[in-house]
């Protein structure tokens, strides 16, 4: 007789041996002992929980000779048959390559016979969920009021794909995943009856590796055995497995936790050049430092699953790295590995990664800038609070006149003549106040300087949209009541004319100038007639029209263009003719 693996061996044949489902196993055996057994189950559940086991157990209770019985007796006709696969009341169909409706069709037709030996037909759909939508509609209504003689399982591993229609007529078990110590125990149960000798350690390493599923786990067993004829140690449960160990990712941990890229390098190009996969050494180097988190949170923890049981190492390591630490480099791990398998070259992707926890700032920098964030918010939050406009730093406030003897200046020194009189005749500059006029009291005297500094505070206080709608405007007209502003377009206009943008312009404007002016915007192409001027205002301080406001800028794009060419300026006079 060929060779069975394991895993067929050693499938439970009863309820007691049911290895971690106790709450499906005594649902069912209550069932069965109060008569209750419905039509119709659902078996939900991962890879190698048991699904499939379970249908078959139910299958002998139902038919054994002696049943139904919560305890099969394993030896009558029915339940050897039922076993070998060989009963005509026992259908194992296979949703996968029999997902059609006319496979359903085929089943109803079959269904209305009665049971060849035992009480009871079962049908056991595997992998129900990979039906057509058409078959499930063919199977409603049967499933909803089969024969009394018919049972149907139903088995899946993603139980969402399953239409709601079907979930509704039949009873849900779900199987969790089987716990790293059962799965430990029933390797050493197997282990002791067949023969073999397996190191603690290598129990462990094929519990972790098995992620709940008691099938795999058999199977890894299985390989391990075939590999070696005598004790199965924990350095050929590695090899099996592709896994790194310990040593190395204790060493790779060691070289992140001094900051040192050169070592980190080449220890990855090591374990590359001993064909280990980078994707591997990410994933266990992500369970170690998942260990050293826990142990770092609570070290009192006895039954917790780390990569590393060594107490001692995992204590040494986890105070060279902080709680934030460990969080970031989780994550920067599980992205790295999540990478790693999409992109051509691993390597990269995961050099790249462990080169970035390298350069990882440390807690104490991390704090620092916290507490700078908070002052800064903390001062702003003060300023809004108090609304005083002094807080912020204030905007010159210099008269047109002073300007223009600053621009006239540079004219006096490269102009074989003397310069224009006004330039001559002007004093001293004012003295520029440090104070904003809403603190002096003192009214701006030029209207551009005001809107220029109405445009320099909406960039400054993020108001970027504000900003770019009614720079397509200019100020045509300011007073202490009222600042007009005059657009070339209908869209600016109307969108600055709106409640929101206004409130914040006449904010802005009553921080910069001082006074409550009221926002009226206007279409056209020239400027409406000058409002009346406060009392006490300078009359001379600001030239009129537009030529004034352009002076400083012809005057410094002369200035410019003397320091690069070189040359002066000769003026010349228009005669009028008379």
């Amino acid at each position: 007789m060929s060779y069975v693996a394991l895993y067929r061996q050693w499938r439970p044949q009863d309820f007691n041996n049911l290895v971690g489902q106790e709450h499906v196993s005594q649902t069912l055996k209550n069932a069965i002992q109060l008569g209750r057994i419905s039509h119709a189950y659902l078996f939900a559940g991962p890879r190698g929980t048991g699904k499939t086991s379970t249908a078959k157990i139910l299958a002998k209770a139902l038919n054994c000779v002696e049943g139904p019985t919560t305890e099969p007796c394993n030896q009558c006709a029915n339940c050897t048959k039922i076993t070998a696969g060989t009963s005509m009341d026992v259908f194992e169909i296979d949703a996968a390559s029999n997902r059609g409706i006319d496979e359903i069709r085929d089943l109803r037709e079959t269904i209305k016979f009665a049971p060849v030996d035992g009480r009871y037909k079962v049908y056991i759909i595997d992998e129900v969920h990979m039906l057509t939508t058409e078959a499930f509609n063919a199977l409603l209504k049967t499933l909803e009021e089969p024969p009394a003689h018919v049972v149907f399982i139903l088995a899946t591993t993603e139980a969402h794909k399953i239409p709601a229609t079907i979930h509704s007529r039949c009873q849900r078990y779900d199987f969790r995943r089987i716990s790293n110590q059962e799965i430990e125990d029933r390797i050493r149960e197997i282990a002791v009856h067949t023969g073999l000798t397996i190191e603690p350690e290598a129990v462990r390493l094929i519990a972790v590796h098995a992620d709940g599923g008691l099938r795999d786990a058999l199977s890894i067993l299985d390989q391990c055995a075939t590999l070696s004829d005598s004790a199965i140690d924990t350095a050929k449960v590695r090899q099996l497995l592709g896994l790194i160990g310990h040593e190395w990712i204790l060493r790779l941990t060691g070289c992140l936790a001094d900051k040192a890229p050169k070592d980190v390098l080449l220890v990855v190009d090591e374990l590359c050049r001993q064909g280990k996969d980078v994707r591997q050494v990410l994933l266990e180097l992500v369970q170690h430092f998942r260990g050293l988190m826990l142990y770092k949170a609570a070290p009192e923890l006895e039954n917790i699953n780390v990569y590393v049981g060594d107490k001692a190492v995992l204590a040494e390591q986890s105070a060279r790295f902080s709680h934030e630490e460990l969080s970031a480099m989780i994550h920067m791990l599980h992205e790295a590995a999540n990478e790693a398998r999409r992109v051509p070259e691993p390597r990269i992707a995961a050099e790249v990664a462990l080169l970035a926890m390298c350069r990882r700032q440390g807690s104490g920098s991390m704090d620092a800038l916290l507490m700078r964030l908070e002052a800064l918010e903390s001062k702003l939050n003060h300023w809004e609070s108090s609304g005083a406009p002094a807080a912020r730093p204030s905007i010159p406030q210099t008269a047109a006149p002073a300007r223009e003897a600053r621009t006239a200046a540079p004219n006096q020194a490269n102009n074989a003549e003397p310069s224009a009189p006004v330039a001559a005749k002007a004093g001293p500059a004012p003295v520029v106040p440090k104070a904003t006029p809403a603190v002096s009291g003192e009214k701006p005297k030029d209207m551009n300087q005001v809107w220029d500094g109405v445009l320099r505070e909406l960039l400054a206080a993020g108001k970027r949209s504000v900003h770019a709608c009614v720079a397509q405007g200019q100020l045509v007209a300011f007073d202490e009541k009222q600042a007009v502003i005059q657009f070339t377009a209908a869209f600016p206009k109307e969108r600055t004319e709106k409640e929101d943008y206004r409130a914040i312009i006449e904010k802005i404007f009553m921080q910069i100038s001082g006074y409550p002016v009221q926002l009226k915007c206007m279409l056209g192409h020239t400027a409406p007639p000058k409002p009346a001027e406060a009392p006490g205002t300078d009359k001379t301080a600001a030239p009129a029209g537009p030529s004034a406001a352009k002076q400083p800028e012809e005057d410094h794009a002369l200035k410019q263009a003397l320091k690069m060419f070189g040359g002066k300026v000769i003026k010349q006079e228009n005669h009028e003719e008379v």
